[in-house]
């Protein structure tokens, strides 16, 4: 054969293994795989507030024989009526049967599973802890990481509810109290009035009909759309149908009704006694006053105030209070899910 052959067929031969060199990796993973194992979620990235609950409670159900094994059932077994103080002691996750009732503090730095109810005095500190009944942690309380309860949870005052905290029935703080993502069917904030036990009338006697049209600067989008262009105030006692958008600061005096959506720039103001029914959109801060009442989620980029007697969503409509610091002045409620990026306050009126 010919030099010039030869080369040509070295040539050919060292672009086929070039070629293939990228594919051999992929090739030797399939026909032997290294990565098949689930990956660990950190706190910081799961979406669901009561994942890594419901995985402690997967591991609990294992190690107690009622449910299917997870590989990680180890657990220190210990009886409720084991001396509270040994729990700090621990090595190894906690796993408590039966109810636990104490005046005295507990500390536990590894995560503790309560089958049953548990009742603790002041100044506990938990890592994280789920009860498979009722919470309740006296004053000065803390909890690092998370905390469940398939019951009511409640928390004294002074206590601090980092990360994520969650109930299956309703979930109460006192005032003052700090948190970042609060979750349950009824979430009380200090002490609440008696709460509507349905969707309130889109009008209430007193108030007048009226429609967006008659605002300055009002153009109208679509016959249920409405967009002003600056600030907006809706005025008192009014009953508007259909969506606002707001370029300014909005402002809906007390005691009117929006039966649609509302969205603000510069920030959006709830007279005391005003209803929205639908959902708040904005790109500054939200203030409910006093006796205002969301039945839609509450978004903004800013902060939200909750004024005193305040309520978002419904026990049977469940929805979301986000924003950057959340503010709740005693005995308002939300139904749902409050979430503070940075920073969450129960404060006394």
């Amino acid at each position: 054969m010919p030099e010039s052959h030869l080369m040509l067929v070295a040539f050919a031969m060292a672009c086929a293994v070039l070629f293939a060199l990228p594919f051999v990796p992929a090739i030797s993973e399939w026909r032997h795989p290294t990565d098949s194992a689930a990956l660990p979620v950190p706190p910081d990235h799961a979406a669901d507030i009561d994942h890594f609950a419901r995985r402690l409670r997967a591991d609990a159900q294992a190690r107690l024989g009622r449910g299917q094994p997870t590989g990680y059932e180890a657990f220190d077994l210990i009886a409720s009526d084991v001396p509270t103080t040994a729990w700090g002691e621990a090595r190894d996750r906690l796993l408590v049967c039966g109810d636990v009732a104490t005046g005295a503090a507990i500390f536990a730095f590894q995560p503790v599973y309560v089958d049953g109810n548990l009742r603790a005095g002041p100044g506990c500190a938990f890592s994280s802890l789920y009860t498979a009944g009722d919470l309740e942690l006296g004053e000065a309380s803390k909890i690092a990481d998370w905390a469940h309860a398939d019951g009511e949870l409640r928390l004294g005052g002074g206590s601090t509810a980092l990360r994520r905290v969650s109930a299956g029935t309703a979930l109460k703080l006192s005032a003052p109290c700090w948190f970042e993502r609060l979750h349950a069917p009824l979430v009380r904030l200090g002490k609440a009035p008696a709460l509507p036990a349905e969707a309130p009338v889109p009008a209430r006697p007193g108030q007048q009909t009226a429609t967006y049209a008659t605002l300055a600067h009002a153009v109208e989008r679509t016959p249920a759309l409405y967009m002003v262009r600056g600030d907006c105030a809706l005025p008192e006692h009014r009953v508007y149908r259909g969506s606002l958008v707001v370029t300014g600061f909005l402002t809906v005096g007390s005691f009117t009704t929006v039966v649609g959506d509302i969205k603000a720039r510069g920030g959006i103001a709830l007279g005391e006694g005003a209803v929205v029914h639908g959902a708040i959109t904005c790109e500054q801060s939200v203030h409910l006053l006093p006796g205002a009442l969301v039945l839609g989620p509450v978004v903004c980029e800013g902060d939200v105030l909750l004024g005193t007697r305040t309520v978002v969503g419904l026990h049977d409509a469940l929805t979301t209070v986000s924003g950057r610091c959340i503010v709740a002045e005693e005995g308002a409620t939300v139904h749902g899910t409050l979430w503070a990026h940075e920073i969450g306050m129960v404060k006394h009126t």
